[in-house]
């Protein structure tokens, strides 16, 4: 890895980081429209190592917060967050790096590579969704038709709706996988070290493109009275087996392969602390993950912030298991696939089903933190009750750190969340606001600035 990070970084100071310090920290990968940047597998690197960033950083603190797993303070930029006060300037990095280096990266390889490299792209289509996806679902309507085509004289990309972007995930994962399933004697050369997720083990990108395809349907319960059997036709498809078939990040803990919750605490102490309601649901249940997902506090227990308090910094940071210096989490999980199943199945009225992949995605998730098989009391107690609510409640519990668990409560209204009473407005964010970049420089942008306002698929 670390020789790509560093032809990556070196590209990267001939055009220059993204200004401020924050995208100092977020976007230490940076490499975006660089034309020094011609082999297929640089493109990857730099796909899959921006990926990693931002499943690690600027939406996903957000996210975070909204979902009270995390908590900001007032010592830094995300005490504002918390009281869901997010400005148009305050998203422009994360925009940015998602286009201007993820999506990019992508659309360049595609460009160049199509016929020549099918696995190559077909990973950087599988990448290329889960990044699209981080978009539209915290934007809205976002540019991806028109997007990178500068250079064609289209400087102001039109914005396609987010119903749109939804069918753009399900074609780009189609293609993915008709990439990934051509002969290896296609391919002019393999990807191998280059991808630091799956080795260019096209089977697990396989597996992987098929349970995002079950995610991205899952997404639209509320719009599309189909959508839980396609769900559950796209695991059945999938083919994931167990933990061993993970998408996690890739961080070694050596300087510029931080994990970036790390990176974030060491850089900016007491900004960022565990969210009550979280650290309450696993201790109230007796969750053996607790201990390795939350650090002791100053006091050697527990704790978290509750949504009203921005001031405490004696209180609890994330935990060992998702954020040492090396520490790798998962992007998209055999125990995430489980939970799907579940949910997919208890619409179904397949009640029997639903609780055997129920059972499944809850131990699946402890193997994954705890590295120990879980115990089947703790298991049973916990699945005891087969409903849509505890259903969304336990896979909030096991998908700390990822975005799935703010979709869902938007897309479900579990866990039931109680705002932050000391807010101005009295109501958790739903969305964040078109980023100022896109106001002032497209003329074509969807501007929403009312964090408040619904995306196309919550209809709550």
């Amino acid at each position: 890895m670390k020789k790509y990070i560093k032809s990556i970084i070196l590209t990267t100071i001939s055009i220059g980081f993204l200004s401020s310090c924050q995208s100092e920290l977020d976007n230490f990968n940076v490499s975006p429209n660089s034309p020094t940047i011609t082999t297929p597998s640089l493109l990857l690197a730099s796909i899959e190592v921006s990926t990693f960033s931002n499943h690690t950083s600027g939406l996903n603190r957000n996210a975070n917060i909204f979902s009270q797993h995390l908590a900001g303070t007032d010592i830094g930029q995300l005490g504002p967050v918390a009281k869901y006060i997010v400005t148009e300037e305050n998203v422009n990095n994360e925009w940015n790096t998602i286009y201007n280096t993820t999506l990019m990266s992508g659309y360049v390889l595609n460009k160049r590579f199509a016929t020549s490299h099918p696995y190559y792209n077909g990973i950087a289509q599988v990448l290329t969704a889960v990044n699209l996806a981080y978009v539209t679902d915290m934007f809205g309507d976002v540019p991806f038709d028109e997007a990178f085509k500068a250079e064609e004289g289209i400087k102001s990309p039109k914005y396609n709706t987010q119903k749109e972007i939804y069918e753009r995930l399900q074609t780009t994962l189609d293609k993915a996988i008709a990439n990934l399933n051509k002969p290896e004697a296609s391919n002019a050369t393999l990807p191998s070290a280059d991808d630091f997720i799956f080795n260019g083990d096209p089977e697990k990108w396989i597996k992987t493109a098929y349970v995002l395809k079950a995610r991205f349907a899952l997404r639209l319960t509320q719009v599309d009275p189909n959508a839980a059997q396609k769900a559950l036709d796209y695991i059945n498809a999938s083919g994931i087996s167990s933990n061993n078939d993970d998408m996690n990040t890739f961080f070694t803990g050596k300087a510029n392969e931080l994990n970036q919750w790390n990176a974030y605490n060491v850089t900016r102490v007491n900004y960022l602390k565990m969210g009550k309601t979280f650290v309450d649901y696993l201790t109230v249940s007796n969750d053996p993950r607790k201990t390795f997902l939350v650090a002791k506090d100053k006091s050697g227990n527990y704790s978290g912030n509750a949504p009203e308090d921005q001031t405490s910094v004696n209180t609890s940071y994330i935990g060992s298991a998702v954020a040492s210096a090396d520490s790798n989490v998962g992007i998209v999980t055999y125990s995430e696939a489980k939970f799907i199943e579940a949910e997919a199945k208890f619409r179904l009225n397949d009640l029997t089903g639903a609780k055997s992949a129920f059972k499944i995605a809850v131990q699946s998730s402890i193997l994954k933190i705890t590295k120990t098989p879980a115990q089947a009391t703790f298991v049973d107690n916990v699945t005891a009750i087969v409903s849509l609510e505890n259903i969304i409640q336990q896979k909030y519990n096991a998908l700390f750190l990822t975005m799935e668990p703010y979709n869902d409560y938007r897309r479900t209204g579990f866990p039931v969340l109680v705002p932050n009473q000391n807010a101005t407005v009295k109501a958790i964010p739903l969305r964040l606001p078109t980023p100022s970049d896109e106001r002032n420089y497209n003329k074509n942008a969807t501007v929403v600035s009312n964090v408040t306002t619904n995306v196309w698929w919550d209809k709550n």
